[in-house]
């Protein structure tokens, strides 16, 4: 059977890498002793799926991963015995068994990001998250495999407003998630920075939650219509 489980990275890991976080997973799951399925071949690999790679810096409390096991679960057991092998900073949040053999990857349209950052005095947040609202054009520098190229982002900012946090200044924003044009929240914030000359230095960034979508609805990624 297979499910897919939510969960979290806080500040006592946001800078590992992805690959950390991978055998991270790896290894709980082996202490965990649950069952993973492995594929076949010379290098049998953990039958488990990533929704995307995780900045470094970046906390989260909205990743998903789809893991096969053999045989059949509970997912409350399934949670807390991962949770006991997890180390502190990451936590399984909730899992759903998947019942469709939907790519998890494929299915991630966006993602809701809180956004905190220094702002020079005298900044009126509001009346700049209104410009950004009302802009045509950001233009970012971004890299590619090809090189650097520059694109205007804002066709990818779907929503913005501005996030009472007691850090400072933030914004929330969703994002384009994609597997093509996704919008990383730092390069968000440059380009605001650079368009606008706020002069905004990142502070710290959030991830809410990955979104697919469907039927012009956003959905967690655990939405019975997404499983």
């Amino acid at each position: 059977m297979q499910f897919r489980f939510q969960f979290s990275r806080g500040e006592e890991l946001k800078f590992i890498g992805h690959l950390d976080i991978l055998r991270l997973f790896e290894r709980a799951f082996k202490r965990s002793g649950l069952p993973v399925a492995h594929s076949q071949g010379f290098n049998p690999r953990p039958q488990i799926v990533f929704g995307q790679p995780m900045p470094l810096g970046l906390t989260s409390e909205g990743e998903f991963a789809d893991v096969e096991l053999t045989g059949g679960h509970d997912p409350a057991v399934f949670s807390k015995t991962m949770n006991d092998a997890l180390p502190p900073g990451i936590r399984i949040l909730d899992v759903k068994e998947k019942k469709n053999p939907s790519n998890l990857m494929s299915q991630i349209s966006g993602a809701r990001y809180r956004i905190c950052f220094h702002a020079p005095g005298g900044l009126n947040l509001e009346k700049l998250t209104m410009k950004i609202l009302a802009a045509d054009s950001i233009p970012v520098l971004k890299k590619t495999k090809s090189g650097e190229k520059e694109i205007n982002i804002r066709p990818f900012i779907y929503e913005l407003a501005e996030s009472p946090n007691t850090s400072g200044e933030c914004f929330e924003v969703l994002l384009n998630s994609g597997q093509e044009d996704n919008i990383r929240p730092d390069l968000f914030l440059s380009g605001v920075s650079n368009a606008f000359q706020a002069e905004l230095e990142l502070k710290s960034m959030h991830r809410i939650i990955l979104l697919g979508r469907k039927d012009n609805n956003w959905l967690s990624l655990l939405d019975d219509r997404m499983l």
